[in-house]
């Protein structure tokens, strides 16, 4: 089989980038070959194009891909209505992967933009009125207009098949008229090429764990503000980079908590276990509805307790009261109330580490998430 994967970036750095690097290795182990079409005028690296059998900079993309000759096309993070134009014109196999809400929000995050309350909406008139229309750019302002993302979603809808991470996202995608047939919900994987102890970790320690971009959507003013509420003996590290490090220093400062948050920036990515096993708890208090959150899984299966948003895709791999604790968006003090449980409670600590190790022995692992992609993508090389 040769895939012919399409992505804008060539570098690692992004959740979809490392799902693409990560799986395209397994697909390597299966003497599957891969292709790679992508934007050269975004970051590329060679640690990210060496994977690939062969990679070429995407210019045309009807004669490219007639040129290639895969047998089936797999499609990541592509926007340009243009080249999808191009893309469904061809008789191969076509298959786009969702990772994020950016082809049915007009400011691509769904949540609003004055009260910053999670949207699960259809896209609509609705957006107009929550200023979703308005992005900030580095530049200044970009105005997104309703029937350039109506087009958009049309032209996705007519590819030969769809894959999500979670039950949540295959229902966004039928409510914006997406073929539910199509769909397949393929959960994503923890990262099974770094050494997880084998063992459950009972740690003592004092520090609690945020892993991600800092933005608005991730909700890290709501966990910022969520640990001036609680034992004081308890720190927060926060791994990632982003443009609202600033303000969130600032913000940390303004709570006089500034010495209980650490502000850590980026790691390599096969080096978080580390932080995962150090850590008490990991939280995810986002905002934005988490088409999944691989960070969760990761942090499982290192034996983890998960505070989280009840948002998106995070109660289908959350077991609230088993392997961690849900809490309401953007609600510091629901937030800070679930920590303090867990904080206070050693014994109930012990089981959700011991729960969470447990349950990544058997939930998702590569080797399905693996062969079930095959699988959808034979059915669609068949039925092309």
């Amino acid at each position: 089989m040769h895939v012919l994967w399409i992505n804008n970036k060539a570098s690692l750095g992004g959740g979809a980038e490392q799902y693409i690097y990560n799986t395209v290795k397994h697909l390597n182990n299966k003497n599957i070959k891969s292709s790679l079409l992508y934007d050269p005028n975004m970051e590329v690296t060679n640690e990210f194009l060496e994977i690939f059998d062969e990679a070429f900079p995407l210019v045309c993309p009807k004669e490219q891909i007639q040129n290639i000759q895969p047998d089936v096309i797999y499609i990541h993070q592509l926007h340009d209505f243009d080249t999808y134009k191009e893309i469904v014109e061809i008789n191969i196999a076509k298959i786009r992967f969702y990772h994020d809400h950016k082809l049915f929000c007009l400011r691509e995050h769904k949540y609003t933009t004055i009260t910053k309350k999670t949207c699960t909406c259809k896209t609509g008139l609705n957006c107009y009125s929550c200023l979703g229309f308005i992005n900030k750019t580095q530049e200044g302002f970009k105005i997104a207009t309703l029937g350039k993302l109506k087009k958009l979603q049309h032209i996705n809808s007519q590819l030969d098949g769809f894959v999500v991470a979670s039950q949540y996202m295959k229902e966004h995608l039928k409510l914006h008229n997406f073929n539910e047939e199509k769909i397949t919900v393929n959960p994503l994987y923890a990262n099974d090429n770094v050494q997880y102890k084998t063992n459950v970790n009972f740690t003592k320690s004092k520090t609690l764990l945020y892993v991600g971009q800092l933005l608005t959507g991730k909700g890290i003013d709501t966990l910022i503000k969520a640990m001036s509420q609680i034992n004081t003996d308890y720190s927060l590290r926060i791994v990632g980079s982003g443009k609202q490090e600033a303000w969130l220093k600032q913000y940390a400062k303004k709570l006089h908590i500034q010495n209980r948050v650490e502000f850590v920036g980026n790691v390599k990515h096969e080096d978080l276990v580390s932080y995962y096993q150090d850590a008490y708890c990991l939280i995810v208090p986002s905002r934005a509805p988490e088409t999944f959150n691989l960070t969760g899984i990761e942090a499982l299966k290192a034996g983890l307790p998960v505070i989280a948003a009840d948002v998106g895709g995070i109660k289908e791999w959350l077991r609230h009261d088993v392997n961690g604790l849900l809490f309401e968006p953007n609600n510091a003090d629901d937030l800070s109330t679930k920590m303090n449980v867990l904080i206070s409670n050693p014994v109930q600590h012990q089981n959700f580490c011991f729960n969470a190790f447990k349950s990544m022995i058997y939930d998702f692992n590569s080797k399905t998430h693996i062969n079930s992609l095959i699988e959808t993508f034979n059915q669609n090389i068949q039925g092309a």
